[in-house]
């Protein structure tokens, strides 16, 4: 299958997020406040459900609704959309961007509802609550995309292609569970909210919700990442949104994707293999010892370089992120003695931009 390469940099000039193309959900009524807007129904208490400012997976200031449980459980924060009518023929698209806060009581969902009972699973059952995703985010305090899929009522394959996506490597982590619609088939709305949360000092945050026909004009899943270029990941998705690659890379103007698998093993690309070419200035404001390690590293950053670092993180050879470094001082331990013997990349990125990537080995 073909696939599309998209590299992971958002551009200052375009948001989109508030691009309203092939969304059928307005959110215009989100407007700081309480309880149901135009289009959205509270899911709980008033009080519990707030809109205010709050910054998105990319550090932008955005509308947010923030589910805020009371000691009550039951419903506890979140939202039902308004019925959009819909043909069943045509396949549709759900996804949401979601935060948990404090503790993992409660539980997550996304879904949706059709009137009559005309949403279906794969094999043709009967869905009464087609839930798309139901239990915990894989992280508390961190971002996800929640994608999910209802197909056309003609949709004959048992494959899911709903996914979360981690926030900040744009990751897929975990599959979701798609539905096909019933041939009779009307209608349909969103809905995602928190429930049975006792803790009221948990908060689930929801943003940038979407519904949309999938007819070649939605947006991709890449745009609906909209990652920051920090991570410097290119990630490889086929038309369906399956991420089929990815690998680490120090300067997305000069890479290509890695090499295909050839039977069945992966290819590592050249980039990984060898240090990234940097500029002497910035190489002689760094060092790395000792390199190779059977377990401890310290970093030794100049005064210069220090005061200009935007983030410090290790990646291993398939270029997910394994460790963000908080602290930034002159001289770092770092202790990867727990990790697995193989490459590593450091990559330091700088808040003018430039970057330098120290490749690791340990043994």
């Amino acid at each position: 299958m073909k696939t599309k390469i998209f590299y992971l940099v958002i551009l200052a000039s375009f948001n989109y997020f508030s691009a309203n193309c092939q969304n059928l959900l307005d959110l215009s009524s989100w407007t700081v406040g309480s309880g149901s807007v135009l289009g959205y129904s509270q899911h709980g208490l008033t009080l519990e459900n707030i809109r205010d400012y709050g910054k998105n997976h990319i550090g932008e200031e955005e509308i947010i609704w923030i589910a805020s449980p009371d000691l009550n459980g039951g419903s506890s924060g979140g939202f039902y959309t308004d019925f959009f009518n819909i043909d069943n023929e045509k396949s549709y698209r759900f996804s949401i961007w979601l935060k948990k806060l404090n503790s993992k009581d409660g539980t997550t969902l996304l879904g949706t509802v059709s009137n009559n009972n005309t949403t279906l699973k794969l094999d043709g059952t009967i869905q009464n609550d087609p839930y798309f995703f139901i239990g915990d985010l894989p992280s508390l305090n961190r971002w996800y995309l929640l994608v999910g899929y209802i197909h056309s009522s003609t949709y004959n394959s048992t494959i899911n292609y709903g996914a979360v996506y981690d926030g900040e490597s744009g990751q897929k982590v975990q599959l979701l569970t798609d539905y096909k619609f019933k041939n009779n088939a009307i209608n349909v709305r969103l809905q995602s909210y928190l429930h049975n949360d006792y803790n009221n000092l948990d908060r689930q945050f929801f943003y940038a919700p979407r519904m949309e026909e999938l007819n070649g004009s939605e947006l991709s899943i890449q745009e609906l990442l909209g990652i920051n270029n920090n991570s410097k990941l290119i990630v490889s998705y086929d038309m369906a949104g399956n991420q089929s690659q990815n690998f680490y890379c120090y300067d997305p103007n000069f890479c290509v994707a890695p090499a295909a698998k050839k039977e069945g093993k992966e290819v590592i690309s050249e980039e990984l293999l060898e240090e990234p070419i940097i500029d002497k200035e910035l190489i002689e404001n760094i060092s790395v010892y000792p390199n190779p390690t059977t377990g401890f590293i310290n970093i030794k950053l100049s005064t210069t370089l220090l005061s200009n670092i935007h983030s410090i993180k290790l990646y291993n050879v398939n270029s997910s992120l394994v460790k963000e470094i908080k602290t930034k001082k002159e001289i770092i331990d770092l202790d990867i003695s727990r990790m697995a013997n193989g490459v590593y990349f450091l990559h330091i990125h700088l808040k003018e931009g430039r970057s330098i990537t120290k490749k690791i080995v340990k043994k």
